[in-house]
């Protein structure tokens, strides 16, 4: 493509009839977007749709823009990709035309309007690479330096003491452990993540107990005092107080530790709206015929999976929780949306019934109606029990969660 453009083949004999496509002949919304704007014919060629009105953009234009974007992304390896002459490969991932707009329209269009594609963009000779290949990519980048960032917290330095190494290793997009939470912070912005909880929103909560001990308060089943936070979890180290709720009450069961046959829930309710990171809302990737984050939107699919990884031994998650800990204490100190509000909580996956959401809450017992504290400096209560209700049935322990 950077030597030998994409050319469309001649249109079909018929002199009377110059070929066009409607959007319906594609699933993607950025070819459907580019169809819509460019219409001015009122009969499709591939599926053979007709109208009264304009319904159908010009094939030769609806192929440059395909063409255009794939030149975009991908390189005529000929122009420099690396050859070992002895084997006649190429020593870095390659595709010939068809091979790439099967790769690049696959689940994008039917079957039909691909192969239409293929016989209209003819490049029989050439093979093509990811363009830039000699570097990461930006999204390669930011999951490096999430890696590089994760093996740093767990085994070099607790204390956030990074070295400012000036050396770049040749690559323009590289994110150092130091910059990694900065450049999370941008990329939460930029994908819109920070969403907003509505007061009167209910969270549930659940804590195992031994038989004759019932918990039926908003101090007992909310988050701990700061004194006795002593566990660590999930998005808090020992000592420093959060609260984990789910947004029903069987999954707060499920994600509930420990090895109890008796369980109290509480259901609570929030008394203000508050801004939290959704970590469970990431719009999907967009294709690269649609305009959008797809850098930054696929790294944020894959951190939100890391969060939401299940580390059952309790040895385990001294370490393997210690990136996402420092994570949260940058959202809960540091980090703001564009409209400057704080985050009081982060929304994720819950690793132990498929398909629903937990959140955990910058909060302590201090913020629960009811807690009394002989500080002159006193929180406004964020959460409230609404109800509470013992659960008792055997309950398979799944180890840690939270």
């Amino acid at each position: 493509m950077a030597k030998r453009r994409l050319k469309a083949i001649e249109p079909d004999d018929d002199d009377d009839f110059e070929e066009s496509v409607c959007a319906q002949c594609f699933y993607d919304r950025g070819i459907q977007r580019f169809i819509r704007g460019h219409v001015s014919a009122k009969r499709c060629s591939v599926c053979k749709r007709t109208s009264t009105k304009a319904i159908a953009a010009p094939a030769e234009d609806v192929l440059k823009f395909i063409g255009d974007r794939l030149e975009e992304h991908y390189e005529n390896a000929y122009d420099g990709s690396p050859y070992d002459s002895d084997s006649g490969e190429y020593l870095v991932p390659t595709w010939d035309m068809d091979e790439l707009i099967f790769e690049e329209l696959e689940g994008l269009a039917p079957p039909a309007t691909v192969e239409w594609v293929q016989t209209h963009l003819q490049d029989e000779d050439n093979k093509y690479c990811k363009r830039g290949w000699q570097i990461m990519s930006p999204g390669a980048a930011l999951s490096a330096g999430w890696e590089a960032f994760s093996k740093a917290i767990k085994h070099e330095t607790r204390f956030m003491f990074f070295r400012e190494d000036p050396e770049d290793f040749g690559e323009p997009f590289l994110v150092r452990p130091v910059q990694m939470l900065e450049e999370l912070g941008r990329a939460i912005r930029r994908c819109k993540l920070v969403k907003q909880l509505k007061a009167g929103t209910r969270l549930y909560r659940v804590r195992g107990h031994r038989p004759g001990i019932v918990y039926a308060d908003g101090l007992s089943l909310g988050p701990p005092p700061e004194n006795v936070a002593a566990s660590s979890g999930r998005m808090n180290a020992p000592g420093i107080a959060v609260g984990y709720f789910s947004f029903d009450e069987d999954t707060a069961l499920d994600e509930a530790t420990g090895r109890f046959t008796q369980w109290s829930s509480g259901a609570f309710k929030l008394l203000e709206d508050i801004w939290v990171v959704d970590l469970t809302e990431i719009p999907e990737i967009p294709s690269i015929f649609e305009r959008g984050p797809r850098e930054s939107l696929d790294f944020l699919h894959k951190f939100a999976s890391d969060v939401s990884q299940p580390f059952t031994p309790d040895t385990e998650t001294h370490v393997e929780y210690t990136p996402t800990q420092v994570v949260s204490e940058y959202l809960r100190h540091r980090f703001r949306d564009r409209r400057k509000h704080p985050m009081r909580g982060v929304v994720y996956w819950s690793a132990k019934s498929k398909g629903t959401k937990n959140v955990v809450l910058f909060v302590g017992a201090q913020e629960v109606v009811g807690y009394k504290s002989s500080s002159r400096l006193k929180p406004k209560p964020l959460l409230k029990l609404m109800k509470s209700c013992e659960r008792i049935r055997r309950k398979k322990s799944h180890g840690k969660s939270h």
